[in-house]
């Protein structure tokens, strides 16, 4: 028996099991052979791999295997390395780095330079550097980096006031043309599959509610105000890809346990570090040392964080959203995604974390350190979700990604004409 990936299915090959969709949708029964229909059928309903009688494999499927051993070889080699704080043999890691090497192996055919994924440059580690900062600190101040714009700001007092409509809120967003179009193209992108045309916020509200309409924007206007923070350390574009891509998944997976909110759950993932902005604006010579410690320990970022700053962009981003005045579920996903026991293993705490340790797997950025955090099976466990559902997860995020992150980085006149 051998378990192939959909796109080398080939007529004529055999099911070794019965079949099923990564919902439990029965397709095929064992024995079945295989013909052409089926194969467009399986992709249609988001089947990934199938478990074939070796025997039915051919010569076709065998030569196009050696093919791509190199390939194979190449990602395990790239992502062996990244996968080092996790226990490659421990599901759901296993098939996460199962899949991962499948992905990362088609991408090399193709021709894409793993180059800023190989190494990282080392940092030099000051002795006679300055103190970090406290938390008050870098938190300190009301009308730079730590406030939010008057725009959100007054769509929170709408909504906190009772007399206020949905009308009132639409116009609110309204007046900010640049917000109007982002937003407008985000619900009208694949993240939602409307059927029709959203053409204005109002009929936006209309469908999603106040409530899920202002959480959207919160995620455009941070990414906005954050989007152009200069350093020498972070590539911003790498850093709000990553924080798409964590947003992304962290929307799927919560779909996939029937959690609502799907907003709530992007937002979440979209802010998660927005913390170690915070960190690199108020104390970018202090962030070094941490970023150089984490290099040459091989160390995630806020293990480094923790034991040179004595505190972490979780703790820092949880305390900015508890300034904002954000949800209580968006602070627990801010400020507990790599603990997620300090919010009691909280389902918005667990998916904020399983999120970004799969955002750091599938994502080519290039980040501070390129080690990928430890998934903690705790927080995998106490959610419930299947390792069966990894595949079409990774699949449905890279489908949205492009449009998501075209949302946030187009520029306003190109957006406005997808709108």
């Amino acid at each position: 028996m051998a378990l192939i990936y959909v796109d080398d299915l080939i007529v004529g090959m055999v099911l070794a099991e019965d079949l099923f969709t990564p919902k439990g949708r029965f397709v095929l029964a064992a024995g079945a052979s295989l013909q052409q229909d089926h194969l467009k059928i399986l992709k249609t309903w988001g089947v990934v791999e199938a478990d074939i009688d070796e025997s039915s494999l051919g010569e076709g499927y065998s030569q196009s295997q050696e093919l791509n051993a190199e390939f194979i070889e190449k990602a395990h080699d790239c992502l062996g390395h990244r996968f080092m704080l996790n226990d490659l043999e421990q599901e759901p890691v296993a098939t996460l780095y199962r899949h991962t090497v499948h992905r990362f192996a088609l991408e090399l055919q193709q021709g894409f330079d793993p180059g800023p994924l190989s190494t990282v440059t080392p940092l030099e580690i000051s002795e006679n550097g300055p103190p970090p900062l406290s938390i008050p600190h870098l938190l300190k101040g009301e009308v730079d980096i730590v406030s939010l714009p008057t725009v959100y700001t007054h769509i929170v007092e709408l909504l906190d006031h009772p007399d206020s409509s949905s009308q009132q809120v639409a116009k609110a967003i309204s007046k900010d043309a640049s917000l109007t179009v982002r937003l407008l193209r985000l619900v009208n992108s694949p993240f939602y599959g409307f059927s029709g045309k959203i053409d204005s916020v109002s009929r936006a509200v209309s469908l999603l509610g106040t409530n899920e309409l202002s959480t959207l924007t919160l995620g455009i206007l941070v990414i906005r105000k954050f989007q152009n923070i200069p350093s020498d350390l972070l590539n911003m574009d790498s850093f709000w890809r990553h924080s798409i891509r964590c947003g992304l998944f962290a929307k799927v997976l919560s779909s996939h346990l029937g959690e609502k909110g799907a907003e709530k759950y992007f937002t979440g993932g979209l802010l998660h570090d927005i913390g170690r902005l915070v960190m690199l604006d108020r104390m970018p010579v202090q962030y070094s040392g941490a970023v150089a410690k984490a290099r040459l320990d091989c160390l995630p970022m806020y293990r480094a964080e923790q034991d040179c700053l004595k505190t972490d962009h979780s703790i820092v981003g949880k305390l900015l959203a508890e300034k904002w005045r954000l949800s209580p579920a968006l602070i627990r996903m801010i400020g507990s995604h790599h603990s997620p026991r300090l919010a009691r293993y909280s389902t918005e705490a667990c998916i904020g974390h399983i999120a970004d340790v799969f955002a750091h797997a599938c994502g080519h950025e290039a980040m501070l350190v390129n080690e990928i955090p430890e998934l903690q099976i705790a927080a995998w466990e106490e959610v419930g979700l299947k390792v069966e559902l990894i595949a079409p997860t990774i699949r449905q995020v890279e489908a949205e990604f492009r449009d998501v992150v075209r949302v946030f980085f187009g520029d306003d006149d190109s957006v406005e004409n997808d709108v």
